[in-house]
């Protein structure tokens, strides 16, 4: 039988996964959330640059506007083949996304 193990979060004790024997976290919906909010800050922590473009900087914009028509400029016969592969769920898109446009603009 596994030992019971504390809980890093919550300090309550927990049986561990038998898959996962290493388990540190028990698993309470709230020890699991802030599990992942320190994982998720601690690789943020060791990749400081990922996201050093923002969206709101137009320098930003600017060069993601010139790489997408770049693509595009590149790869016609492949947007071609997906429009054609794709022509109703574009329709179906289009004709709520104008649903949407004409509510707002009232």
């Amino acid at each position: 039988m596994a030992e019971e193990k504390t809980c890093l979060i919550c300090q309550q004790k927990f049986l561990p996964s038998r898959y996962r024997k290493e388990q540190q976290v028990c698993s309470r919906r709230e020890c699991q959330r802030q599990r992942q909010l320190n994982n998720l800050a601690a690789w943020r922590a060791k990749n400081p640059g990922y996201f050093k473009f923002s969206q709101h900087d137009s320098s930003w914009a600017e060069l993601y506007r010139g790489r997408a028509r770049r693509w595009r400029k590149k790869n016609q016969a492949k947007i071609k083949k997906y429009r054609r592969a794709h022509k109703q769920e574009h329709r179906e898109y289009m004709r709520e996304y104008m649903r949407r446009l004409r509510q707002r603009m009232v």
